[in-house]
């Protein structure tokens, strides 16, 4: 599958996920990076089979606080600990991964790691963004790379 395949898919899948399961709307594109120095919460997960590849995520904290109070229905002022926000974002890496995989056209089954909270100030990958979405309080950011693909 052409990589600007990957990429249209891997949009429409984050919508979905987003809209189905956090309650939360795709404003458009948003720029390609946060401003330095802006918090965000990243996770990361690999997987294998035809093809293998990565995929990080990366959230502006605002966003990331968003998400995780309506994935886990917590009241408005209600301050979620550190642990119930990293979580959220590493399910949410999950699911954008194996929705968008479930889409691909493989004769193989897809492995998938556990998802990693990337610890504060980890680097991001250096390559822009596959997909850089604004989700009205902040953005969301993803990385996909793959291996052993053709097109």
């Amino acid at each position: 599958m052409p990589e600007n395949d990957w990429d249209c898919i891997l949009g429409s899948v984050t919508e979905e996920v987003l809209e189905a399961m956090f309650f939360t709307s795709v404003y458009g594109p948003a720029d390609a990076s946060p401003p330095d120095g802006e918090p965000h919460v990243s996770a990361h997960l690999t997987f294998r089979g035809s093809p293998c590849g990565a995929m990080t995520l990366s959230l502006t904290e605002p966003a990331a606080r968003t998400l995780a109070a309506s994935f886990l229905a917590a009241e408005p002022d209600e301050p979620l600990a550190s642990s119930q926000l990293g979580g959220v974002v590493c399910e949410l890496t999950n699911m954008i991964c194996g929705s968008l995989l479930s889409r691909v056209e493989s004769q193989t089954h897809f492995q998938l790691s556990s998802p990693e909270l990337l610890p504060d100030g980890a680097a991001l990958p250096a390559c822009p963004p596959n997909q850089s979405l604004d989700l009205g309080d902040g953005m969301l950011a993803l990385w996909l790379t793959l291996e052993n693909h053709a097109g």
